[in-house]
Order: C-alpha cells, then structure tokens, then sequence
C-alpha cells in the first residue's frame, strides 16, 4: 500500500464508530431498560432526553470517528478535483450527522430537513468514489490493477444504491404510527414498529460515510 496511514484512518474511524455505539448502546439501556435497535430508533435517542450529557463518552467517540474519515479524504492521494469534492462532503456530513446526533426532539422540523439532506448527500459521496474507480480502470493496463478498480466500482455502487432504495422505498415516512399489542394483563398497549424506516434510513447514511473509504483502499493498492 502506498499510503499505510490511510489505512489505518479507516481502521481507526470504524473502531471508534463500532466503540461509539457498543457505548451509547449501553447507556442507553441502563438509563431506559430498553435494548437499542438502530432500525427502530433514531440517532437523538442517545441524548434523550438531554443533548450531550446524557451520552458524553459516545459522543466524543463519534466526533472523533468523523474527523477520521474527513482526514481519510484530506490525505488520499485521488486527483485534485475528487479529492475536493470528497472532502467538502465528508465535512458536511460530519456536520449533518453530529447535527442529528444532538439535535433535541423538540426541533421536529430541522431534524427532517436534516434527515433528508444526510440521506441525499450520503449517497452522493460513493457515486464520486464509483466514477473515481471508472477513470482509474480507463487508465490501467494490468489486469491486477483493472481488477481492484472493478471491484471497487461495484462496492461503491451497492453502496449507493442501497442508500438509494432506502430513499425511494414507498413505506418511508417521517409520520410514526405506533402498533397495538397486548400487555401480560391484556390491556392494549402502544409499542413501536419492528421497523421505523426513517431511523433504518438515518443510520444507513452514517453506516455508508464510515464505509464509502473502502473504495478508494482499493485504488491505493495500485
């Protein structure tokens, strides 16, 4: 590998996201006494009811995993006009996801104008990494080479098109109905969906800013 340290960033920011998550998940539960689910609830759910306090460690692991990916992007070695696209959107998602991490319940509105940016902008940043590893494979001679490009393109493109999917499926809503059940005592009761796709779609979007580098590992082996 060229470039060993960005490996390592890559390495580094998926410890500290998986960390940041086996953390908030555990004091989520001792605060609630409810299992975390990440397809049935929402980022904020960390904080709540507070902003940053209520999950101080799990919030610093996830700023500290961003800047992971952001400096992934600042110090790989792509081509001057990707390498400034890929930077300006790693940093505004780093934005947008530490904005819906602490942003409180209260501001409905911003957090949907929020939601639906990371989602649209999530999926933007491995369509570059895809039309990256397409220049790359129009440039290589080695069947070596055009294979890692290949497989690059097409970890890029599932990538892009789950996020894509998730964006289009006709059952995301940002209105939650709460299902009925039925208590030990029979008394109905309210629960959440098995699925709340709007939190699935939410926590997509972070899951494909900490893999979209996957990618661009691959070119750096040429």
């Amino acid at each position: 590998m060229k470039n060993p340290l960005l490996l390592a960033l890559f390495i580094l920011g998926i410890c500290l996201f998986v960390l940041f998550y086996f953390v908030s998940s555990l004091f989520y539960k001792k605060r609630h006494q409810i299992k975390y689910h990440f397809y049935q609830m929402f980022p904020y759910e960390f904080n709540y009811p507070y902003v940053f306090k209520e999950n101080f460690y799990g919030n610093i692991l996830m700023v500290l995993s961003c800047l992971c990916v952001v400096a992934f992007y600042e110090l790989n070695p792509i081509s001057s006009i990707y390498r400034i696209i890929t930077i300006a959107i790693s940093i505004s998602l780093t934005t947008l996801i530490i904005g819906l991490l602490l942003l409180p319940l209260r501001y409905l509105k911003t957090h949907m104008v929020i939601s639906t940016v990371l989602m649209a902008v999530s999926a933007s940043l491995p369509l570059f990494n895809l039309f990256f590893a397409l220049e790359q494979y129009k440039t290589m001679f080695d069947d070596a080479n055009r294979v890692l490009c290949v497989i690059s393109v097409i970890i890029s493109g599932l990538l892009a098109l789950a996020m894509l999917l998730l964006i289009l499926n006709p059952k995301l809503s940002y209105k939650i109905y709460m299902d009925k059940s039925l208590d030990e005592e029979g008394k109905e009761i309210f629960i959440r969906p098995k699925v709340i796709f709007i939190a699935l779609n939410e926590w997509w979007s972070i899951f494909t800013f900490f893999l979209s580098p996957i990618s661009i590992l691959l070119i750096t082996l040429i």
